[in-house]
């Protein structure tokens, strides 16, 4: 009897990353640890994935980001009527802001990267990361400063060392306005779960970036908005901005509000994907 067509192997890993949104390393991670997904493999020894196994991987990120841990997604899989308790977002966070108060760095470095090499980047953003972040601007007491500052730099040099793809689209990245060097790593670290590559163009002076170009050979340009820039500078950066352009950033609602963006605009990366997928199209 011949195969479902729903269960013929048909994808290699890196096609279902840019199906699922899910990197390779992650889906590694969820098959040998944690036996949620059983690949085939060609004589070569490659993983080759079917369409229900892109169901399954969709099934899985239902639940995260419900809250539910890695580790209890298989048994909901299994259930007929699952039901989800407790937040496993809420409990990481918890766990990253002991460690940053404790200033037990080693600690908090395992705890960013178990996150990582667990779950989808745009989750570990959105759910934990920012959260984290947050909590830590807002500390009132006396080591409050020495706590983030420490928290942070851990946290960038984590990133430098997560950007590590070599292949998919270049996404060149860069800062305008008054806006934390963070926030571009973070674009970056986003990018990668979508499966592109990134180069860090640092703070954009626009009237300089015709000249390099054609030397860059990046496929789009995201910039990440800061606070301070006016309307004269979104009309004089237009017409030097490269074709494929896009905007990020919180700052940016306050921008598309006064109706000054005229280039695709969303708060982050992974909505850029979801809301702009015909120019936008990396993944």
């Amino acid at each position: 009897m011949s195969a479902a067509p729903n269960s013929i192997p048909t994808y290699p890993i890196r096609d279902v990353a840019r199906l699922t949104g899910i990197n390779p390393v992650t889906l590694r991670a969820w098959q040998r640890r944690y036996g949620l997904l059983k690949p085939a493999r060609t004589e070569k020894g490659h993983r080759l994935y079917s369409e229900d196994d892109v169901s399954t991987i969709r099934h899985i990120l239902h639940w995260l980001e419900q809250g539910v841990s890695i580790g209890q997604v298989k048994g909901l899989l299994d259930t007929p009527t699952p039901e989800a308790s407790g937040s496993n977002w809420q409990q990481a966070q918890t766990q990253l802001l002991d460690s940053s108060l404790a200033l037990n760095l080693g600690r908090l470095e395992a705890e960013l990267l178990e996150l990582a090499s667990l779950y989808p980047a745009e989750l570990v953003l959105r759910k934990v990361i920012e959260p984290w972040l947050l909590a830590l601007a807002q500390l009132h007491r006396p080591d409050a400063q020495l706590i983030e500052q420490s928290a942070r730099a851990l946290l960038m040099r984590l990133l430098h060392q997560m950007l590590t793809i070599k292949s998919g689209p270049v996404i060149a990245v860069a800062r305008v306005g008054q806006v934390r060097e963070q926030h571009a790593l973070l674009a970056q670290f986003e990018l990668q779960g979508l499966e592109c590559r990134s180069i860090d163009l640092g703070v954009l002076d626009p009237h300089t970036l015709p000249l390099a170009v054609g030397r860059l050979k990046f496929d789009a340009l995201v910039i990440v908005l800061g606070a301070g820039l006016s309307h004269s500078w979104f009309l004089d950066a237009h017409t030097l901005l490269p074709e494929h352009c896009f905007y990020v950033g919180e700052l940016g609602t306050l921008y598309l509000q006064q109706g000054w963006l005229n280039r695709p605009f969303s708060v982050c990366v992974s909505d850029l994907k979801r809301e702009h997928d015909a120019s936008f199209s990396l993944v």
